[in-house]
């Protein structure tokens, strides 16, 4: 009976060693929620799934119900690996320290993107506006007509942690001098970039932030239209959405991740935009995120 005790401890030993190894093999990638969560997680899969074959090491996509809970799933380690937005990553580096290790480009080696204002034509039309403004200059001549009709037009912001959703905009406009909430109507979040074309689109909300990736997107879709939501600002180029990794992570996996990232076939390669495949970033690269940031936690 002794001999048979010892035999079932060493089977289930093998066994919780076995199990061990496999959730060691187990890589979790988080992906957060700037469109559809579920058509995210859909239009990534055959890319993860030809990574997962090529580092030998099964890969789990999961999402989350915003932004920030990517970031501290990844804080928590479970997440590995993780598509941000620039501005979500550099949350992620502070708070989990992640790292950034790559960024779709497009076929003109393409990395950047730009956030943008749109509205609805009656609410263009009402402010005067009748080009695409830019920049801080552009931002203070949107604000300057604004003043003329203080507290009658709603807006909305996309997610507290997005880039081009949130940051990129309210920096923009703390750079006016004057508070959203003291120009608009209304100021809210609405969660997704896709949500906010549509509340635009749907004259439910009368401006709201964007981006040009996604604004392309849904216009070559049909569901907005340069009728429906009139773009009237855009920032300057900003970096793109960055894949990352946790930074305890073995080298090896990180290795053979930057290794592979490169090599992924053009027909199932996929990220944000019309993507043709992937190049090597750092940390660095994501300064001026992280220069935003200041500003923007200094407003809290």
């Amino acid at each position: 009976m002794k001999l048979i005790a010892k035999i079932l401890m060493v089977v289930m030993a093998l066994a919780l060693s076995v199990s061990a190894l496999m959730a060691d093999d187990e890589l979790v990638m988080g992906i957060i929620p700037a469109e559809n969560p579920d058509m995210m997680v859909k239009q990534y899969t055959p890319m993860v799934n030809w990574l997962s074959q090529k580092m030998g090491r099964k890969i789990k996509i999961i999402t989350a119900t915003d932004y920030t809970g990517v970031v501290e799933a990844m804080r928590a380690k479970k997440v590995d690996i993780a598509w941000f937005g620039p501005f979500s990553y550099v949350m992620a580096n502070e708070r989990a320290g992640a790292e950034a290790v790559a960024v779709g480009i497009d076929k003109n080696g393409v990395s950047t993107y730009k956030s943008y204002l749109v509205t609805t034509p009656e609410t263009a039309k009402m402010l005067g506006i009748t080009k695409i403004e830019k920049g801080e200059s552009g931002m203070k001549a949107i604000f300057e007509k604004l003043d003329k009709f203080k507290k009658q037009i709603s807006f909305t912001f996309t997610d507290p942690a997005s880039t081009s959703g949130y940051a990129i905009p309210r920096y923009y406009m703390y750079l006016t001098g004057v508070k959203p909430e003291d120009a608009f109507k209304s100021v809210g979040f609405v969660g997704t970039h896709d949500a906010a074309e549509l509340v635009v689109k749907n004259k439910i909300i009368q401006m709201a932030s964007d981006n040009n990736i996604n604004y392309s997107k849904m216009e070559k879709t049909g569901l907005i239209s340069k009728e429906s939501n009139v773009i009237i600002w855009e920032s300057p180029e900003l970096p793109g959405s960055p894949l990352a990794l946790r930074s305890d992570l073995p080298q090896s996996v990180k290795d053979d991740f930057r290794k592979y990232i490169k090599e992924i076939p053009k027909d199932i390669v996929t990220g944000y935009g019309e993507i043709t495949g992937y190049d090597l970033v750092t940390d660095a690269d994501y300064k001026v995120i992280k220069d935003v940031k200041k500003v923007i936690d200094s407003l809290k």
